[in-house]
């Protein structure tokens, strides 16, 4: 029998080769797997809203943070006669050409309700601009508009013309079941409105909505109040703001005032945020007063009031009435305006503020920067949510209360991006961001490296391994607060070089708070 001593040499070349093909499609996969995880960074400022960005297996004695307002004063008293009662629970702030545009309601000494405007360079000092466009008690030398919008909540619209980038989402001819309903407004500056006769959606929300254009979308997304069952928030998208809006017809209308008045909204539109097991059983989310956080990339912000309702034992003898508690201010925060991380610690309580003991505060919609800090602004009254109930049917009671501190709107301040942070404390730390290809030449922090605190960057291949020119061995430590600190390596080398590349930033910090990430050009 002959054999061919060729067939086994060319067998075991074909396995080798067969092997060595499996082992590069291995590879192969493998680097398309860690390139699939990379993070495309645009360019601009990144919140640390969640860990999307954080590798938690390369952090450790970091922690993120949620931080309230530094300081809380109140801006504006109810001091005009058409104030007499106080404000009502629902504010708008909107900045325009460095001028702040405060938009809120108010009760007069018979409760009657109007819908006004406040003006403030500096966000702190405000005034009532005579609009002269109603007529109260015989003088239109007042900043009253002349509707009634106070269920009602104003953005600014960036997609809109310039003759309607002022809008204004507000209830109209409660309580009429073939007429109520949520209409638009529109304005060029802000004072002089325009409204549109067409019904948007046929429910009361019976609070105060908030909305805003998402340029990422190309949608409008307005948050409404919605029960489900109880109270929650609920979220329509549409494309024009201005037609119709589509909702779930097939849901049985909620009559929470009776067949005979127009139906509020429960499951007609998705819910995005609810009360949970988290939430005492009788909290409620009475407002939503969500938007857009104009300075960082995908990060939305809303401040929920929790409704805390004086019910069941031992609280049900403290109510005025079956519909009385108290509200506190949350934050959540989201990176698509659809699913949400509500924190259960108060971010606004009821306190102490300028004297006055407050029992409830509502946070308006929107926000304004001044310099390195933010303003928001929130109703704050003396009393509980059930009491301008009593003001309806004692009018020894109203005229009591004609004569007392009423509260007012009040103003809080933040640091910019100053929401979310991560810390280290004392204990020194060190956070590993996931591997992210940026764009632009600079990365600047703002940051806040405290008393005995020191800071340091450095940058890392995709695998962790410190790429020279880029270590800690070259950076100077950062001892500062800034909200726009450049980052410099001593080696002159610059970001620009590893732009295109899969790279990590990693962060050895003590005593520090970092608050956003940014790339320029």
């Amino acid at each position: 029998m002959n054999y061919d001593l060729k067939q086994p040499r060319l067998s075991c070349f074909c396995l080798a080769f067969v092997i060595l093909l499996f082992l590069n499609y291995v590879s192969d996969c493998k680097a398309d797997g860690e390139r699939a995880g990379v993070i495309q960074m645009s360019s601009g400022r990144h919140l640390f809203l969640d860990e999307q960005l954080v590798d938690s297996e390369m952090t450790e004695h970091v922690k993120r943070q949620f931080n309230p307002p530094h300081s809380l004063r109140r801006v504006l008293k109810p001091e005009m006669t058409w104030e007499a009662l106080g404000f009502i629970f629902y504010c708008s702030v909107i900045d325009h050409d460095g001028t702040a545009m405060l938009y809120y309601g108010a009760y007069d000494g018979e409760k009657r309700k109007h819908f006004c405007l406040a003006t403030s360079e500096d966000g702190l000092s405000w005034k009532r601009p005579e609009l002269k466009l109603s007529d109260y008690q015989g003088s239109n030398r007042n900043n009253i508009f002349p509707f009634e919008a106070v269920e009602a909540g104003v953005f600014m619209d960036p997609h809109a013309p310039a003759d309607k980038r002022f809008r204004l989402l507000h209830n109209r001819h409660w309580p009429d079941p073939a007429r109520a309903g949520v209409y638009l407004s529109s304005s060029a500056e802000g004072i002089n409105w325009t409204q549109s006769d067409l019904r948007l959606l046929p429910r009361v929300p019976d609070s105060q909505p908030s909305a805003c254009w998402d340029p990422k979308t190309q949608q409008y997304a307005i948050y409404l109040r919605a029960w489900d069952p109880k109270r929650s928030i609920g979220r329509v998208a549409v494309k024009d703001i201005e037609v119709s809006w589509a909702y779930d017809d097939r849901v049985s209308p909620l009559h929470v005032w009776g067949k005979k008045k127009v139906a509020t909204i429960s499951r007609e539109i998705p819910i995005v945020m609810r009360p949970d097991d988290s939430d005492p059983e009788n909290v409620q989310l009475y407002t939503s007063n969500v938007f857009r956080y104009p300075w960082a990339e995908n990060a939305y912000f809303a401040f929920p009031a929790a409704y805390f309702l004086y019910q069941g034992s031992p609280l049900k003898d403290r109510a005025l009435n079956g519909n009385d508690g108290t509200f506190d201010v949350q934050l959540a925060v989201s990176r698509d305006g659809i699913h949400w991380d509500r924190q259960r610690d108060a971010w606004i309580q009821p306190d102490y503020v300028d004297g006055v003991q407050l029992q409830l505060v509502s946070m308006g919609t929107g926000m304004i920067r001044r310099a390195r800090e933010l303003h928001q602004y929130f109703v704050g009254w003396p009393h509980t949510h059930g009491r301008p109930v009593v003001w309806d049917r004692d009018l020894k009671n109203r005229v009591e209360w004609l004569k007392r501190d009423l509260g007012g709107i009040y103003c809080a301040t933040s640091r910019l991006d100053g929401f979310v942070s991560m810390d280290a404390g004392n204990l020194p730390g060190t956070l590993t961001t996931l591997p992210l290809v940026v764009t632009g030449s600079q990365l600047k922090l703002n940051i806040d490296v405290a008393g005995t605190g020191i800071a340091t960057v450095a940058v890392l291949d995709a695998a962790g391994t410190a790429i020279p020119g880029f270590t800690v061995a070259d950076f100077t430590a950062i001892h500062a607060d800034s909200v726009d600190f450049p980052v410099k390596w001593n080696s002159g080398h610059e970001l620009k070089e590893l732009s295109g590349k899969p790279i990590r930033l990693q962060f050895r910090m003590r005593n520090t708070k970092l608050y956003a990430i940014e790339f320029t050009e």
